[in-house]
């Protein structure tokens, strides 16, 4: 399928174009001006496989928790996209697109993106479902949402920061960061496509 992804939850904002089982992405760091700068990427990508927005099967954004100004960029554009050339867009949860990677794994797997100092979004998932609510607490409320004995790894862009703070106080061996390099835009195409495939539309579909 053709497909475009905005991974907007955090300050870097990554644009990935996807033409069947080719990939081209960009992200946009911190000081770019992004808004400046997000359509000329869009058009980049794009045309880098070919591609244009009427050609397109489906768009996909993370829509939050994460930065107010990359969520709002992120989604007017694909919006735009979609009132111009009626393609769908798909809205992913951002910290679901951040777990998706780790649906079959053994632990409880803890996304995290940070929101302010020492304070974090985050959820729980097992085997890709969620348990409970996305929150926005400090390191300390979030440890005693852990069992000691049970294994869990953190994922997400603010993993490795939330585990070396929880490190620096209390180290708990049970608690894992996995944080590749990298971003959320694979897991929007595979959460969009498995939508697509069980025609939900639902809530996500903007």
């Amino acid at each position: 399928m053709n497909a475009l992804a905005i991974d907007c939850a955090v300050s870097k904002l990554t644009i990935a174009a996807k033409k069947d089982k080719n990939l081209v992405k960009v992200t946009l760091d911190v000081g770019i001006k992004q808004s400046e700068k997000i359509l000329p990427t869009v058009d980049y990508v794009m045309s880098e496989l070919g591609l244009d927005s009427e050609k397109l099967d489906y768009t996909a954004v993370t829509l939050g928790p994460g930065t107010f100004t990359g969520l709002r960029l992120g989604l007017s554009t694909l919006k735009a996209i979609n009132l111009a050339h009626n393609v769908p867009v798909y809205g992913i949860p951002s910290l679901q697109a951040y777990a998706w990677p780790y649906r079959k794994a053994i632990e409880s797997v803890l996304p995290l993106i940070e929101s302010k100092e020492d304070e974090y979004f985050h959820a729980f998932y097992i085997r890709g479902e969620k348990i409970g609510e996305d929150e926005d607490l400090g390191v300390e409320k979030i440890l005693q949402k852990i069992d000691p004995e049970t294994s869990v790894l953190a994922c997400g862009p603010g993993a490795r920061n939330f585990v070396e703070k929880v490190n620096e106080e209390t180290p708990l061996y049970s608690l894992h960061a996995f944080t590749p390099e990298g971003d959320a835009c694979e897991s929007l195409f595979e959460i969009a496509e498995q939508m697509i495939a069980e025609k939900k539309t639902g809530p996500r579909r903007l």
